[in-house]
């Protein structure tokens, strides 16, 4: 009773038919009462009358003593003799009294009658709740087995105020949610082979270097110093190169597929921008390039620090392998009521619309790349910043620089 609200409902009909059918009852009960009191006083009205035209010199108040001395019981059994004698109540000699037996009777059957009415009635009630219920208990197995067979629509025209509809909505967004964590688990496997791949693909060309260097190392035992140690050198830049290019790759994995947690919270733009320019401040020394900063007292960026960091650190690194010697690479900063945001400037070659529309693709060099650039790092930014619900974008022209603009909307 306490959850079902369609049996709180059939009850509350069966009570109302109930205390109606009660207040039916009563009140034939109480005009038949009517009716019988209205007979006696007629009864006693002939009786008195009687007495006073046939009998005057009986006082009128002795007859009414008479009347209203009940508790002799010799007296009422004369008189219950003498009315058996000529029939009265037991023989019907009187048509009054017929007249009030069959009006018990019917008063009777009228009840029973009734009574039998009130329990068919309730019957057909109950009977047809439990045919409303079982149809509903059939629809919902045809809607979980639609489910099962990808028919994910919720039927709102059918939703009613009941236990039933309730369990369906609930089936549905369980299966839903189900099937949504089942699909993100097929993602991330499919992430995971095509990351596999693309690793697999990226580090065939520096192994199969490294194989020719080691063998041309080992077959000449003989070799002079200085081409040993070239070779060497090599193998070791391709070494790092594989390193820093598995390590991306795992991370935009992780990503795609949905399997990190960014953790948003206030941070300080600065203290953002000066850790990423302090991972890249040897490369810059390497390139004679300058990294100035120029940021907002009290910006803040509602992002995830660590992961904000590596995006960062792409940019400005690809600012950085694309900034002409002597240089400078500029990181701005700033927050309004709007946005958030941070623009890395570098003043080299530039690149063109076409490539600017490629560069953030997975694995794209263009014609201005660097010979040892896999073209992942850019990809991995945007995706970090896009999951941060951001937005990067690229200004460029040939000969007149870059700028990168990360901006996070509030």
């Amino acid at each position: 009773m306490v959850w079902n609200r369609e049996l709180k409902k059939l009850t509350v009909v069966f009570l109302l038919v109930f205390i109606a059918g009660l207040l039916v009852v009563n009140f034939y009960v109480g005009i038949y009462g009517n009716h019988l009191r209205q007979d006696y006083h007629d009864c006693l009205s002939v009786i008195v009358g009687n007495l006073a035209v046939n009998y005057p010199e009986v006082p009128e108040e002795t007859i009414i003593r008479m009347l209203n001395e009940t508790d002799l019981d010799e007296t009422r059994d004369i008189g219950r003799m003498i009315l058996g004698k000529y029939g009265v109540f037991y023989k019907y000699g009187s048509i009054s009294f017929v007249t009030l037996e069959n009006r018990i009777f019917y008063l009777f059957f009228g009840i029973n009658m009734f009574l039998c009415l009130l329990f068919g009635v309730f019957v057909l009630i109950l009977l047809s709740y439990i045919k409303k219920r079982q149809r509903k208990i059939a629809e919902l197995k045809r809607y979980m087995e639609g489910l099962n067979r990808y028919r994910y629509k919720l039927e709102l025209e059918d939703n009613a105020d009941d236990e039933l509809s309730l369990l369906r909505n609930e089936i549905y967004k369980l299966t839903v949610l189900l099937k949504e964590k089942a699909d993100l688990a097929l993602k991330q496997r499919r992430g995971l082979s095509d990351s596999i791949a693309d690793i697999s693909h990226q580090l065939k060309t520096p192994i199969t270097s490294m194989m020719v260097l080691v063998n041309n190392l080992s077959e000449n035992m003989e070799m002079d110093v200085a081409t040993k140690q070239k070779f060497l050198s090599e193998i070791m830049r391709q070494l790092t190169s594989m390193s820093w290019l598995i390590a991306t790759m795992l991370k935009l994995s992780k990503l795609e597929a949905g399997v990190v947690e960014l953790e948003r919270r206030d941070v300080d733009m600065e203290m953002v921008v000066r850790e990423a320019m302090e991972k890249v401040e040897i490369a810059a020394e390497w390139k004679n390039v300058r990294l100035e900063a120029e940021i907002q007292k009290s910006a803040k960026l509602l992002v995830d620090q660590r992961w904000t960091v590596e995006a960062l650190t792409n940019i400005i690194k690809n600012a950085i392998e694309h900034s002409t010697k002597g240089t400078v690479v500029e990181i701005s900063g700033e927050e309004n009521d709007v946005y958030a945001q941070i623009l890395v400037r570098d003043h080299g070659e530039g690149i063109s619309d076409e490539e600017r529309e490629r560069l953030f693709r997975r694995f794209y060099v263009g014609s201005i790349m660097k010979e040892d650039s896999v073209g992942i790092g850019l990809s991995l930014a945007k995706e970090i910043v896009e999951k941060q619900e951001g937005r990067i974008s690229v200004e460029s022209r040939r000969g007149e620089g870059t700028v990168f603009q990360i901006r996070f909307l509030k």
